[in-house]
């Protein structure tokens, strides 16, 4: 607690001296911007209420920082916010897998869910998005199903009655090109206008992961008197190469930390490959009843289909005194799944007893039904770990098995998600504001076997009661779970100050599990999550927003399959058991603009990931929880030169970076260690009249580096060396 205190009081000190000062400089100060300023409401929210009076940590990446940075992906941006991190347990090398807070964390596309399965998802681009929000902590209050750690909200562009042409090539290592262009206007039509976005990349890949994306969005708005209508199509096709492998840990047991060898070096199998195509309709109206009332609706309709191929299993061995990578295996799976989703929320506005209330209240249906086919097969040892050569042989002379040494699903999967929720947001007075959330819903989940399979993981549960064996799925006799569960989401923000205030929350998340990379864990208890959060924001004048809080979230009911002895007789019986986490920290983000040309982001986390239950291996109680880093820290400083010599006389800008991931363990043991490492990016950027040149170098001094803990194999996943890239952006109108 004395921490606690000494943290917000010297916050405190710091906003009073800072308010005095923005007083002073304002007239001179006033034409700075600072980024994301916290008078601003976010889409993610849903309220309409500004991000000042939210008791909640919420962060805001938009698109100058992005384009500053040369990201292109989604996972380029959660560098510039606290405790936000790419990796986390089981990430297979060809998705976004984004921890945060030390937890998994949930996807939203313009509001509505994105994503039917959180272990087998996709690579995010950036074409057509305008920023990139993101929630920490439980946000099942308004979301219903959400992981425990935060939800991340890709906001699109929107059409406009201006005329826009736009675009941009960006060519870097690895024969990387990334090529994005905008086009839109009005339509000719009354209140109609269109825009297109259309983006492709293609890269031959460090360690020889190519991929090759290509994404196509277009959507037309109609704004008649009281509406504001936008419907929008995508299709969005990706090709990746997994790596499940990644370096194995040292001999002579896998433990340790990576390999000593070349980070060049690669132990996947030739095979791998994750193709995935993704089409998306997605409707929205904004209806203004009256000055009092306002209803959203959000429709979408998402189809996905997935055909991967990744390796599983390795283990380092000795054998005849050479340490060999054994127990290799290539898994095949087929997925191909629906997504259906209707929201409904009325917005009132109005005061009462002298309080003003932003009400939100809604409905919201989503169904999700799809199949999932699974099968494993055997390869070849590598024979040296620390010289690896794959003789994995042709695809064809490969058997693929199902038993119970041969993962392997062929089965339906089903959910019906209903809730009705209500957040209300009240201003009591200038100085404190209150919020108070609910939302009850009903998760029904069912998964059914399309064929009788051998006894094996993939497609078989503890039987109720309790056997021996596990029961398999059978077809015509599908597992069915339903949980009506309810979350909360309750805070306070008070206001010290004019350019100080403090926030305190507490929050739940109700998760139920459905994913097929574990069809066998469909119909068992949900997992439940909580979140209390303390902090403290300042925004002084135009030149300094700060947020700093410190928070405690816990993850429950995770689900494993144990055998465990017959308390009541002879022999074992397989039981469903759940383990759980939690995790404690401090984390801080700073936008500072010490002068009009010079601008700072910095942020800071400082995270105590611990496992509280653990029936698979007990002595791994109170280890840190796998595949969070204790320290995650970024700064990113740019600076404007005095106005070049082009059209316009705009200024050029120079950009520096530094990053720093801390030291983690891949697994609940402590045995496999992932190092930390320091990293520099720097970038430079030159107007050529309507034309914006950029020359980027990231991992400027070439750092060893490796991401996260792969998910299979024992490994960790490198990331590159130093990689430069070059950048030509234009907007013609």
């Amino acid at each position: 607690m004395r921490p606690l205190i000494i943290h917000l009081l010297s916050t405190a000190a710091l906003g009073i001296a800072a308010a005095a000062h923005a007083e002073e400089q304002a007239p001179a100060l006033a034409p700075v911007v600072v980024t994301a300023p916290l008078d601003q409401a976010v889409q993610l929210d849903r309220t309409g209420a500004v991000l000042a009076d939210i008791p909640r940590s919420i962060g805001i990446v938009d698109k100058s920082l992005l384009e500053a940075q040369g990201a292109t992906r989604l996972t380029d941006a959660v560098r510039d916010l606290s405790g936000v991190a790419q990796g986390g347990q089981f990430a297979f090398g060809f998705f976004d897998r984004v921890i945060i807070r030390g937890l998994n964390a949930s996807y939203l596309n313009d509001g509505l869910p994105d994503g039917t399965s959180d272990l087998t998802g996709y690579t995010r681009s950036l074409i057509g998005v305008e920023r990139v929000e993101v929630l920490k902590g439980p946000g099942s209050a308004l979301f219903g199903s959400a992981e425990p750690g935060g939800t991340i909200n890709l906001v699109h562009a929107r059409p406009s009655d201006q005329p826009e042409l736009s675009g941009s090539e960006q060519y870097g290592a690895y024969n990387t090109s990334t090529t994005a262009l905008a086009v839109g206007g009005p339509t000719g039509l009354k209140d109609v206008d269109w825009r297109l976005d259309g983006g492709y990349q293609n890269s031959d890949g460090y360690r020889r992961l190519a991929s090759r994306t290509t994404d196509l969005l277009g959507s037309v708005s109609f704004r008649p008197t009281h509406h504001d209508i936008e419907a929008r199509a995508e299709y969005h096709h990706l090709e990746n190469t997994p790596d499940a492998t990644g370096v194995p840990f040292s001999p002579p047991n896998g433990v340790g930390k990576p390999l000593p060898v070349s980070t060049d070096l690669t132990y996947y199998t030739p095979y791998a490959e994750a193709r995935q195509d993704i089409s998306r309709l997605f409707l929205s109206d904004a209806w203004q009843v009256s000055a009092l009332l306002t209803v959203n609706i959000r429709a979408g309709y998402a189809h996905r289909d997935v055909d991967l191929t990744r390796n599983a299993g390795g283990s380092v061995t000795s054998l005849g005194g050479v340490y060999a990578l054994t127990k290799r295996q290539l898994r095949e799976q087929s997925d191909h799944f629906d997504d259906t989703n209707l929201q409904i929320e009325p917005n009132w506005t109005f005061t009462l007893a002298g309080m003003r209330h932003l009400l939100l209240t809604g409905v919201e249906v989503r169904r999700i039904e799809g199949v999932t086919t699974r099968a494993t097969a055997d390869l070849p040892n590598i024979a040296n770990v620390f010289s690896p050569v794959v003789t994995d042989g042709p695809l064809a002379s490969l058997t693929f098995k199902c038993d119970s040494a041969h993962n392997c699903d062929n089965a339906r999967l089903g959910a019906t998600f209903a809730g009705i929720y209500a957040t209300d947001q009240i201003e009591v007075n200038d100085r404190l504001k209150l919020r108070l959330s609910a939302r009850q819903d009903g998760f029904d989940t069912s998964g059914e076997a399309r064929a009788l399979l051998p006894a094996n993981g993939g497609q078989q549960q503890p039987c109720v009661p309790a056997t021996a064996a596990a029961c398999p799925w059978v077809p015509g006799a599908p597992v069915k779970r339903t949980d009506d569960l309810m979350s909360f989401d309750v805070g306070a923000v008070y206001v010290l100050a004019p350019a100080l205030s403090v926030f305190t929350g507490y929050s739940s998340a109700a998760y139920p599990i459905f994913n097929t990379e574990e069809p066998e864990s469909v119909g068992q208890t949900p997992e439940r999550g909580t979140q209390l959060e303390v902090g403290t924001r300042l925004q002084a004048g135009p030149f300094l927003s700060l947020t700093s809080s410190v928070y405690a979230a816990t993850r429950r009911n995770v689900f494993t399959q144990l055998t465990e002895p017959n308390p009541n007789g002879p022999g074992n019986l397989t039981v469903a058991q759940t383990f759980a986490y939690r995790v404690r920290g401090w984390e801080t983000d700073l936008k500072l603009q010490p002068t009009r040309p010079w601008a700072v982001l910095a942020n800071l986390a400082i995270q105590d990931g611990e496992i509280t239950r653990y029936p698979q291996t007990p002595a791994d109680l109170g280890h840190p929880i796998p595949s969070v880093p204790k320290v995650l820290a970024n700064l990113w400083s740019s600076y404007e030169l005095p106005p070049a010599a082009t059209a316009g006389g705009a200024p050029a800008q120079l950009s520096l970076g530094v990053r720093y991931r801390g030291t983690e363990f891949a697994d609940a043991g402590q045995t496999r260690k992932v190092p930390g490492v320091v990293i520099a990016d720097g970038e430079a950027a030159w107007p050529i009249g309507k034309v914006k040149l950029a020359l980027g170098i990231d991992n400027l001094f070439d750092r060893r580096v490796f991401l996260y803990g792969d998910g299979t194999g024992g490994g960790a996943l490198p990331g590159a060396g130093r990689t430069a890239f070059i950048r030509l952006s234009t907007r013609v109108w």
